[in-house]
């Protein structure tokens, strides 16, 4: 242990005068014992090594719990966020960039944003999609307001007079923005909940107070007169990336 502090004292010295060799310590007849302290400095090399191998599998276990937060920090909204790796869009350009072949885009307006919003989709058919992302701008960037996502082909995601229409056969739903004007939020839900009966809401407003909304209480008959809402609607044209 003596001979581990007698080296420690001299690295710590060569280190501060800038000098070498065990004569510029002032150790003179020490000397004859450097193969005892060159014993120390074997086995105090062992140690760093010991310590620089812990610290460096530290570092990379940090590294990698930085990673993995940084991974489950972003979470995609999208398929063109999985395509781009991020969620961060400088423009509508800019997400357009990062579509693939076959998948498309459109500009649509919808009630409660001003301006125009970007609907992207991955699937195409006929111009058309069940499947739709809807982007906006907010704070200078391009953001994911929501999806709009059918069931069948043959009714795809439609808009009419500002609200977006997502419908099936024995089911209605309509979309507009909400309050803040930076998400999509439903309108109108209605579905056929078994042969007779059908179950819903209903909104005038773009508001989540209670009060604004009131229950589906109407059969068939009214089920089908909302649903000629879709029916007046025009279903969104993309344009497919080639």
């Amino acid at each position: 242990m003596k001979k581990r502090i007698v080296y420690l004292i001299m690295a710590g010295m060569l280190t501060l005068t800038g000098c070498s060799g065990l004569s510029a310590l002032g150790l003179g007849d020490e000397a004859a014992e450097t193969a005892e302290v060159e014993e120390a400095e074997d086995a105090d090399d062992a140690d760093v090594s010991e310590a620089e191998t812990a610290s460096e599998d530290d570092a990379q276990a940090s590294d990698a719990e930085q990673g993995g937060e940084a991974e489950l920090d972003f979470i995609p909204s999208s398929f063109v966020e999985t395509n781009a790796g991020t969620d961060q869009f400088k423009s509508y350009d800019d997400i357009i960039s990062n579509l693939k072949k076959g998948e498309g885009y459109a500009y649509i307006k919808v009630k409660g944003y001003d301006g125009d919003l970007l609907a992207i989709t991955e699937t195409v058919n006929a111009k058309h999609s069940i499947d739709v992302a809807i982007y906006g701008m907010k704070d200078g960037m391009a953001k994911c307001f929501g999806c709009a996502i059918g069931m069948e082909d043959k009714y795809p995601v439609a808009v009419g007079d500002g609200i977006v229409y997502v419908c099936s056969t024995d089911a209605y739903e309509s979309l507009f923005m909400n309050p803040d004007g930076d998400g999509l939020m439903v309108k109108d839900d209605i579905s056929k909940a078994d042969d007779t009966s059908y179950v819903g809401f209903l909104r005038e407003t773009n508001s989540f107070d209670d009060a604004d909304t009131k229950e589906f209480e109407g059969g068939e008959k009214e089920f089908n007169e909302y649903w000629k809402n879709y029916e007046a609607a025009t279903p969104i044209e993309f344009t497919v990336v080639e």
